[in-house]
């Protein structure tokens, strides 16, 4: 597939997701002549009609719907294989890159980076952050090897079965706020407090009791674990955390656990795509992060 043919099918991945060659030009910082033309020249490569006008928003036909996913996957392994070439120019090809959720974020940065040291000097890695839907779509366009979130959220995606979930650790989960908290001294139901937190996981949220979701929590969504908890030490608002993770803080009175109408544990886990090969490194990566889960925690 040459330069000319991957390039129409980023016009058409942009126009599908905005319903809008408008919205897409913009987007992508080209003309709505430009793009419409690119368009066409597609559905006549094709031979099919990709988009039906309605109001002002273009309706995906059923072909455009079939191949959708089919244009993901070559335009992610384009990219896959122009980062590979960068990555061999640099003599970075040992790099493993983690899509993380902010909780798990906070439980296996530091001590992973730590273990990858003694384990293995050569590897190079790059773990992000960021919500459910934002971290699966990378994953989908091969921007991770892995990522790290909770289990449960696999049945929110439209295609759970491109996926391999592999259950990592589970370890409870604590409320916390400061004991200056003026709600705290004044002994007030949890719920009368501001609260903070990252995304709550589907698996959580649907085990949240309607009068916690009637109380507008969380008031403050932050995806910094460490954010939210410093904002709790501040006594601005209660936040959540891996209990293990707090301890110190617990043991030293800057934070105290309150009392919750629901229990609450991590359940973490490994989501791969199934379609694509991992490589070498990223399996040794699994294997330190497998180890960490068992000894460690």
């Amino acid at each position: 597939m040459n330069d000319w043919e991957i390039k129409q099918l980023r016009h058409f991945k942009m126009i599908y997701e905005l319903s809008s060659i408008s919205k897409a030009a913009a987007q992508m910082g080209l003309t709505q002549s430009a793009l419409t033309k690119s368009l066409k020249k597609l559905e006549e490569r094709l031979g099919l009609t990709l988009f039906h006008r309605h109001t002002r928003e273009l309706q995906p036909t059923e072909a455009a719907q079939a191949l959708y996913h089919n244009a993901l996957e070559i335009l992610a392994s384009a990219e896959d294989f122009s980062n590979k070439v960068s990555l061999i120019i640099q003599g970075n090809l040992g790099q493993v890159n983690i899509g993380c959720g902010p909780l798990i974020q906070q439980f296996l940065s530091e001590i992973l980076v730590e273990k990858a040291i003694e384990k293995l000097p050569n590897l190079k890695l790059q773990i992000s952050g960021g919500n459910f839907k934002a971290l699966s779509y990378g994953l989908l366009n091969h921007e991770y090897d892995f990522m790290m979130y909770d289990g449960g959220d696999i049945q929110t995606l439209n295609e759970p079965e491109r996926f391999e979930v592999i259950p990592i650790l589970s370890q409870p989960i604590v409320f916390l706020v400061s004991p200056q908290h003026p709600k705290y001294k004044e002994k007030c139901h949890l719920f009368e407090y501001k609260w903070a937190l990252p995304t709550i996981p589907l698996r959580l949220k649907n085990n949240m009791p309607d009068a916690m979701l009637g109380a507008g929590i969380p008031h403050y969504q932050i995806e910094s674990m460490a954010q939210c908890i410093n904002l709790a030490k501040r006594g601005l608002v209660v936040t959540a955390a891996l209990k293990s993770l707090v301890e110190t803080e617990l043991k030293s009175g800057e934070l105290v656990e309150v009392a919750s109408p629901i229990k609450m544990s991590s359940n973490f886990a490994l989501y791969r795509l199934r379609s694509r090969k991992m490589s070498e490194q990223a399996r040794s990566v699994v294997d330190l992060i497998k180890t960490i889960a068992k000894d460690e925690f």
